[in-house]
């Protein structure tokens, strides 16, 4: 890796000509094999923990070095323009602490950016960037080299071109110059999918029309001035394939002939050698470089470049224009390509989906098509999906192909493209022989090497036969900063025949330097873009190797972790708990729900991997279930809902707590999942039946909302994903909570005495069984809101009063919000516990009546160290060792009891510091403390009521620390704040309170 970077990207290339287009490197890299192959990948990511920071920063420091050497060698005799004495002035010291302050600034900003790179975040199609793909892309960086042409980028446009190579022969296409029977391909980087599916369209709706332009160059007057009258007629007498109806075959028909509607329906390697093809007919294949110049620009006036759409049609006689079909599922970029070329949005067909979201191609395609073609309306291209971003479906790509070839020999005709934007890199998985030991667990007679420790998971057969078919496809949309997990913007775009971009190519004279200028810019969407865009992918390619020993091992241990995932879906909701969780995918042929279920629990939730792999009907299983491509699509729903609305704000809630929105703190974030909607129109049958599964109405035309856990992290543990499904889980529940609960009266208790510099306190959420709505555990940080310096002094004042009135007398400081205190707002949320606390609808405030006294308070929400549901699941055990939930600041520790399987209890102390060994960033996120050698099950006197645990001022403690380590620690306790049972014996409960206020009465604790 280093190797390459020092002595490819920064070595000076001596004497290159200008006009010789060098290749940088041969083959595409297929990746180097291992004994142990899963660990290569450590050397690939600079990892979740920052793992690599060391290896990161040393390689990046020698480029930079090499860099200001670069500098200081071009020219040395030349003066320097930032002198010493420069630098000793006030004007530059002052800028250069201003920089330095601005852009500390702006990473601290930055802290609250979505954490791709951690486990924890299992949404969009987004993950760590490949380590040789960021430095690659930093150095080119420095170098800001323009790939709009190659003057301007002498070097990274090589890159591109190099790296354009590289994509076409992994994806199946030919770029052997030697091949003259098979079309050259050619590939470049482009900002993203988007323009690259445009792109894709722009060229296969321009190539529709080159024949008919072709033929109209013939006819043009102005062609006699560089042809003679022998020529033209000669080049019209030229043959073309085409379907003749009255034969009812595809026969050589002369170009004169033609009609308009066979000459769009012509094959796309035909349509794109027929310029050539005629000149040299013309000229009886002598090479005129100056008539064949004359002639190309004159198919570009009387063609579509020249006359427009309009234009182009009325001339030819035209009925209908053109037409392409995608799915119905597609990305926004198909039906934006429409309008943006002048087509329409109702050019777009969009064609329905199958039971498994695939392009239903044997149906609606095939009836689509023939429709088009019995009123002959032509068809530009037709859209195959390699991987849906919400279904991870992969289209039937053969199938797709042999529909045109039937279509063919019934006169219709198109271009096929693929949008392989997540998919495309998934072919690397079946480049190369999968060694039996990359998949071996312990197995008897094989060696557990190159798969021992991370699972190799093989793409399903039917996702196999189509990566083997992709290079059907006439041009293949594919994006390294998705599945080829390298920094944006980088796109691309690869055709299978080269010369199908010609007829979108604009040569200008500013930024091409003739044919043998190996300049991008020309082609494409785009004029100016950065050259460290396809360095980076360059060096990714380089390093990994487009091979499964490689970028395949990669996507190898995610589609593993996508089936784990699955399976951690399908079993997430326990059989009384209140809700479903379904996944889009069924379960495979052959086996049924209930034993699925069975054998996910028993041999493969918690387990260790090998445990997994080793067990053959767990291996198997997992290879046959889950999506096309490492993207898990599911739906909560509550038990007996049928309701498609009410599903949908279940999700909506689902999304709003496990993403970070502007504003938001991404520490209270613990888990990331991405959210969705399926159309219900769009996506048909396959909707109604997921539907129905969910235990939802079918005929509904409401379309779903749905959750979607895109699986791109290699070294997921298998026992951390079930991990991750309990803390959904968790999340799950005060969700339901937020869609279900009314607004209540909520009482919290001051849970420190003191109140910070800053004018906080902390809160405590009284926990009460009595209904739903008070069922929870919820710790803040709050202070006064904002207001003028009047009443703000005034609040204070009582805020400082009250607290010390409590203190003196002994009592409980208790904060009490009412329902009649939040005015009702238009978006239909009402105000229970979660929306005032987490939604912005009702100003992050918090107003307060004070117990036993007239005032009010209005404080602003700080922080939410904790907001949890108690689980009334009867799976839930109490821990073996007591177990507390510690929280605070410098100043103020507070601890506070888990309340996991009732009976339990609530518990508040104050500790005197902080335990060793537990930092401040723990404090302020809080940590989970068992309390050594305390059993986990609540302590009951003689009389059933359950005792204190905390008898001690000192106890012994061990949590987990950073990087997963188990720390031991001490508590030494400061003050008791407040104890109190927690059951679900409503009648106990009452009698309770009785019995508190009896006591209260006679002068007795509380």
């Amino acid at each position: 890796f280093t190797t390459l970077l020092y002595t490819i990207k920064f070595e000076l290339i001596p004497k290159m000509d200008r006009n010789q287009a060098f290749i940088i490197a041969g083959p595409t890299p297929k990746g180097d094999a291992y004994d142990e192959q899963w660990k290569a990948l450590a050397g690939w990511f600079l990892g979740p923990r920052a793992e690599n920071e060391d290896v990161f920063m040393d390689i990046f420091t020698e480029m930079f070095e090499k860099h200001t050497e670069l500098r200081k060698a071009y020219f040395p005799t030349d003066p320097a323009y930032i002198t010493y004495e420069v630098k000793s002035s006030v004007e530059y010291q002052s800028e250069v602490k201003n920089m330095r302050e601005k852009l500390m600034t702006m990473i601290d900003q930055l802290r609250n950016s979505t954490p791709f790179f951690s486990p924890r975040y299992q949404g969009h199609m987004l993950w760590d960037n490949a380590m040789p793909a960021v430095l690659g892309y930093m150095g080119a960086l420095l170098f800001n080299q323009n790939n709009v042409e190659s003057s301007s980028s002498p070097v990274t446009t090589q890159y591109e071109k190099q790296v354009g190579l590289q994509l076409c022969q992994m994806l199946g296409y030919n770029i052997d110059r030697n091949k003259t029977e098979i079309p050259m391909a050619w590939g470049h980087i482009t900002c993203g999918g988007s323009v690259a599916n445009i792109e894709a369209v722009w060229a296969a709706r321009n190539l529709k029309f080159v024949s008919l332009a072709v033929r109209a160059a013939l006819y043009d007057e102005s062609a006699k001035e560089f042809l003679t009258e022998d020529q033209i007629q000669t080049g019209l007498d030229t043959t073309i394939t085409v379907y003749n109806k009255k034969t009812d075959k595809r026969e050589q028909t002369k170009l004169r002939d033609c009609t308009t509607w066979q000459m769009l329906n012509m094959d796309v390697d035909e349509i794109c050698d027929l310029a050539e093809h005629v000149m040299k007919k013309m000229l009886h294949g002598h090479l005129d470089e100056d008539k064949e110049t004359k002639f190309n620009a004159l198919i570009e006036k009387v063609g579509l470049m020249g006359k427009g759409l309009w234009n182009m049609m009325k001339e030819h006689g035209m009925e209908h224009s053109p037409v392409y079909t995608v799915n119905a599922n597609n990305h926004y970029s198909w039906p934006k390509a429409g309008t943006l070329l002048g087509l329409g949005s109702e050019a777009l067909k969009e064609i329905q989906l199958d039971k498994n979201f695939r392009q239903d191609v044997d149906g609606h395609l095939k009836d689509t098509l023939e429709d088009l073609l019995e009123r002959e309306i032509p068809v530009n291209s037709v859209t195959a999906v390699m991987g849906s971003t919400e279904e991870s479906a992969v289209d039937p790509i053969k199938k797709i192909w042999e529909l045109r070839e039937y279509f063919k020999k019934k006169g219709l005709n198109f271009a096929i493209l693929s949008d392989g934007a997540w998919g495309g890199y998934f072919k690397t998985m079946i480049i190369g022989e999968i060694p039996s030991s990359m998949t071996a667990y312990n197995i008897p007679g094989k060696t557990p090497k190159l798969g021992a420790q991370v699972p190799y998971c093989k793409l399903s057969e039917y996702v196999e036969e189509q990566y083997k078919h992709i290079q059907l496809s006439d041009t293949i949309t594919i994006d390294p900063h998705k599945s080829g997990f390298c920094p944006y913007p980088a796109g691309a775009l690869c055709y299978r025949n080269g010369k199908m971009r010609l007829p979108i190519a604009l040569f200008h004279p500013e930024v091409f330097h003739g044919k043998d200028d190996p300049t991008m810019g020309v082609y494409g969407i785009e004029g100016s873009k950065p050259g460290a865009a396809p360095a980076g992918v360059y060096m990714a390619h380089e390093v990994i190797g487009l091979s499964n020993l490689g970028y395949g091992r990669i996507l190898g241990q995610c589609t593993a972790t996508t089936k784990l995932f699955y399976s951690m879906w399908l079993t997430l909701a326990r059989d009384d708990d209140p809700f479903l969780c379904v996944p889009l995918q069924d379960i495979p042929d052959g086996y049924k729900i209930d034993g699925v279920k069975d054998l996910i629990n028993d041999k493969i939730a918690y387990k260790p991997i090998r445990d997994v792999y080793n067990d053959y009907d767990s291996r198997i299983f997992l290879e046959k279930c889950g999506p096309d491509t490492m993207i898990n699509t599911f739906i909560l729903n509550l038990k007996g809902n049928t309701d498609v609305k009410l599903a949908n704000k279940i999700q909506d809630a689902l999304a709003n707590a496990m993403n970070i929105f502007v504003g938001s703190d991404s520490s209270r974030v613990p888990l990331i999942v991405m959210s969705s909607t399926l159309d219900a129109v769009k996506h048909g049958e396959g909707l109604k039946l997921f539907k129905a599964k969910a235990g939802l109405d079918p005929d509904t035309n409401d379309n779903l909302n749905v959750m979607v856990n895109c699986c791109m992290n290699p070294w997921q543990w298998n026992e951390s994903i079930f991990m991750i499904g309990d803390m959904f889980r968790s999340m799950a529940l005060f969700c339901i909570g937020r869609v279900l609960d009314e607004p209540a009266t909520h009482r919290f208790i001051l849970a420190h005495p003191e109140v910070g510099e800053d004018g906080s306190i902390f809160l405590e959420y009284m926990t009460d069984m009595d209904c739903r709505e008070h069922q929870y555990m919820v710790s803040l940080k709050v202070k006064l809101a904002q207001s003028s310096d009047e009443v703000h002094a005034l609040q204070s004042k009582v805020l400082h009063k009250y607290i010390k009135s409590c203190g003196n007398s002994g009592e409980l400081c208790v904060f009490e919000t009412d329902p009649s205190f939040y005015n009702k707002t238009d978006s239909g949320n009402v105000p229970n516990l979660y929306n005032i606390i987490h939604t912005q609808e009702w100003g992050n405030i918090l107003k307060f009546k004070l117990s036993n006294s007239t005032d009010t308070l209005q404080m602003e929400i700080l922080d939410t160290p904790r907001y949890r549901t108690i689980d009334l699941s009867k799976h839930v055990k109490y821990p073996e060792e007591m177990e507390y939930f510690l929280y605070g600041d410098p100043d103020r520790v507070i601890l506070t009891h888990n309340i996991t399987k009732l009976p339990d209890f609530q518990q508040i102390v104050n500790l005197h510091e902080r335990p060793h060994s537990l930092t401040e960033t723990m404090l302020h996120l809080g940590a989970r403390m068992s309390l050594k050698k305390v059993e986990g099950c609540p302590r009951k006197d003689a009389e059933g009521n359950i005792q204190n645990p905390l008898q001690r001022s000192v106890y012994d403690v061990h949590f987990i620390g950073e990087l997963y380590t188990v720390i031991d620690s001490t508590i030494s306790i400061k003050e008791d704040v407040y104890f109190n049972e927690v059951s679900e014996d409503k009648k106990s409960k009452k009698e309770q309170r009785k019995e508190n206020r009896k006591q209260n009465r006679s002068g007795g604790e509380s």
